[in-house]
């Protein structure tokens, strides 16, 4: 049945009814940048960073010398220099006279608001900058400077698929981009040949593995991870666990860590924080812009590079399929 005739209802009062809009915006992305959290900061002065490493020699178990026998100089070999490449991010906010005036929900500002939204969607730039396999570019007065990523930065405990490689970085800044090797599964003895690796060349092993969400639950299911089930006590009942946030390994315990951002990733890094740096030749700032018209503008950015003072410390297992 309809409502008696000319009964005043919701949809005839239309035009009088008040909004129901709450005083509140919600962002549902995730904003954690792990490894850029977890890694230290450095200070550029120019745009071109460089930093020096050094290797010792391979220990000697013949290293023994005659009673009362002249001394003899040994070789020495100089530290390598190498470099990465700042990069500019940056986000411009223009609003107009009328929107920064008018009452607004959920925000006093619309300036102030997109500008704090914009320093978050940098941070997750960031991080996605440090992640990806981009080479660094140096950059001219028509083309931007890249910065590169640990996808480049790391080689010496790279395991590929097959005719996979990345290219030594050896002197200057990584310039090359990995080359793509047969896909194959991510599996439980391609980690341990990483870390096995990682341990050789480097007497110890990284403390965090990063990987993406697909690889993550691939990872839950390794033989490895015996005990599935919590004890029961009380007659409490008992909890199935699905996923493992740890690994102990060979040589010793690993941080398992999904990350959203390397979701579809065809690469997992084994990281030592200890040995990354976000190095910035400016930091997260912001700057007004020239009026030209009712609008005002900002620019917010930061000028950064990726340090990796010990490669050799890190993992990285490349041209995994399932990403």
């Amino acid at each position: 049945m309809g409502a008696p005739t000319n009964t005043y209802t919701r949809y005839t009062a239309a035009t009088n009814v008040r909004e129901d809009l709450i005083d509140k915006i919600t962002q549902t992305n995730p904003e954690k940048t792990p490894i850029v959290s977890a890694s230290g900061t450095g200070t550029a002065e120019n745009t071109y960073h460089e930093w020096q490493r050094d290797n010792l020699r391979a220990p000697n178990k013949d290293n023994a010398a005659i009673d009362g026998d002249d001394a003899v100089a040994s070789a020495k070999v100089p530290p390598v220099r190498v470099a990465n490449y700042c990069q500019i991010v940056q986000d411009t906010i223009s609003v107009s006279g009328r929107a920064e005036r008018v009452k607004k929900a959920g925000m006093k500002s619309a300036m102030a608001y997109y500008k704090a939204k914009a320093y978050k969607e940098l941070q997750r730039d960031l991080e996605a900058i440090v992640v990806s396999s981009n080479p660094a570019v140096a950059g001219s007065g028509a083309a931007a400077s890249k910065a590169g990523g640990l996808g480049v930065l790391l080689y010496s405990n790279a395991q590929h698929g097959a005719g996979g490689s990345t290219t030594a970085h050896t002197s200057g800044a990584p310039l090359v981009a990995p080359v793509a090797g047969t896909p194959r599964a991510f599996t439980e003895a391609i980690l341990k040949a990483g870390l096995q690796a990682t341990y050789i060349a480097a007497g110890d092993i990284p403390n965090a593995v990063y990987l993406s969400p697909l690889h993550k639950s691939v990872f839950s299911a390794f033989a490895g991870i015996a005990v599935n089930r919590n004890q029961v006590k009380d007659k409490k009942q008992a909890s199935i666990v699905g996923g493992a946030d740890v690994y102990m390994s060979d040589f010793g315990e690993l941080e398992i860590v999904p990350h959203y951002i390397m979701a579809g990733s065809t690469n997992v890094f084994a990281l030592q924080a200890e040995y990354i740096d976000m190095v910035y030749l400016r930091g997260f700032q912001s700057a007004a812009l020239g009026k030209s018209g009712d609008s005002m503008r900002e620019q917010v950015l930061t000028d950064v590079t990726v340090r990796v003072t010990s490669e050799m410390a890190q993992c990285k297992l490349a041209d995994l399929s399932g990403g």
